[in-house]
């Protein structure tokens, strides 16, 4: 029987290390002349793992950049995003880089000289929320997939996509499903909603439902402080939010899981019961949302498919620029738990 063919017998036939071959073969970095030259000899031998994908994808190897406008703090959320992107740019033989912008600290001519050095093909921005900073990546003329987006409007009509989570739907079906089974009419919002596009959007979604049920609201009832100088991660300046309203809410609608996890820890200081004297809400099924009892009702954003939509969005846009501006919204699933006594709408 004929012996099979092995990365050492190639790269002892091209005189290049084990380690280059397997690079070469598995979609990781190496010069692009050293990659075909593998694939050729490998084709030669008939090197049985060889996947026909290498030898198609070599005149698409495109290169992209991830920006993220700070540090990403909410790994819960960010690492299987992130991870999704990275491993359909390995599988597609797309090279990645990574940028992190820090605000005002960072001038844009650094982050302009980088996306030119490296000679991009399109850009991937996380957690960019800064109008000027959204402006002048846009205005670079490379093809832009923003997930998630500021609040502020962008007078652009080609050039980016937004990819998003259906997030005003989602919590207005909560509101009037709450409403249908309890008769509560009295929310508050807990979050800083003019941080971004699907906080804004979460808050609109309660508002929507409140009146859709014959309710009304004010924003008076509720917790908008900036994140920039209120603490949502710490239970005593909620506690000291939820004791300055008029009345007590009978459900607190939070930004995501992160501040609704502070909001039960305010509640429980202040001796009131969850559920039984008020249900909490949160947003994206991540680990704070079981990291404590009560277990919190949420809504399920699938991130994997979102880091395959925004390469597959991004690859849309590189191969066709002149079509519009799109927003792509990606459904969440409502995750019901004890904190509003595992209600699920009708």
């Amino acid at each position: 029987m004929k012996k099979a063919v092995t990365i050492k017998d190639i790269a002892e036939q091209l005189n290049l290390s084990r380690n280059t071959v397997a690079k070469a073969l598995n979609g990781q970095y190496v010069p692009e002349k050293t990659r075909e030259t593998v694939l050729k000899k490998a084709q030669e031998m008939k090197y049985k793992s060889l996947n026909v994908n290498h030898i198609e994808m070599g005149g698409k190897k495109y290169r992209i950049l991830l920006v993220s406008g700070k540090p990403l703090n909410n790994m819960n959320y960010f690492v299987p995003l992130i991870k999704s992107i990275e491993n359909n740019c390995f599988e597609k033989n797309y090279e990645l880089f990574q940028y992190t912008h820090n605000g005002s600290k960072t001038p844009f001519k650094e982050v302009s000289d980088y996306i030119s050095d490296l000679k991009v093909d399109g850009i991937v921005a996380i957690e960019c929320f800064d109008k000027e900073f959204i402006y002048k990546l846009i205005n670079l003329g490379k093809p832009v997939c923003f997930n998630d987006f500021c609040t502020a409007e962008i007078r652009a009509e080609k050039n980016y996509d937004i990819i998003g989570t259906n997030d005003g739907q989602s919590i207005s079906g909560i509101v009037r499903a709450l409403h249908r089974k309890y008769k509560i009419t009295r929310f508050s919002f807990v979050g800083d909603y003019r941080h971004c596009r699907s906080f804004q959007e979460r808050y609109n979604g309660m508002i929507t439902g409140i009146l859709s049920v014959g309710g009304t609201h004010s924003r008076n009832e509720d917790i908008l402080c900036s994140d920039l100088t209120f603490n949502y991660g710490n239970p005593e300046a909620i506690k000291t939010e939820i004791l300055k309203l008029k009345y007590r809410p009978d459900c607190f609608i939070c930004c995501n899981d992160f501040v609704a996890r502070g909001v039960c820890n305010a509640l429980k200081s202040l001796n009131v019961a969850v559920p039984l004297s008020a249900f909490v809400v949160g947003f994206d099924n991540v680990s704070e949302a079981v990291a404590n009892e009560p277990y919190l009702t949420t809504f399920s954003v699938k991130k994997e498919f979102l880091g395959t939509e925004t390469i597959r969005t991004l690859i849309n846009r590189i191969e066709n620029p002149d079509i519009p501006s799109r927003i792509i919204t990606v459904s969440t699933t409502l995750v019901a738990r004890d904190s509003t006594n595992r209600i699920i709408p009708e």
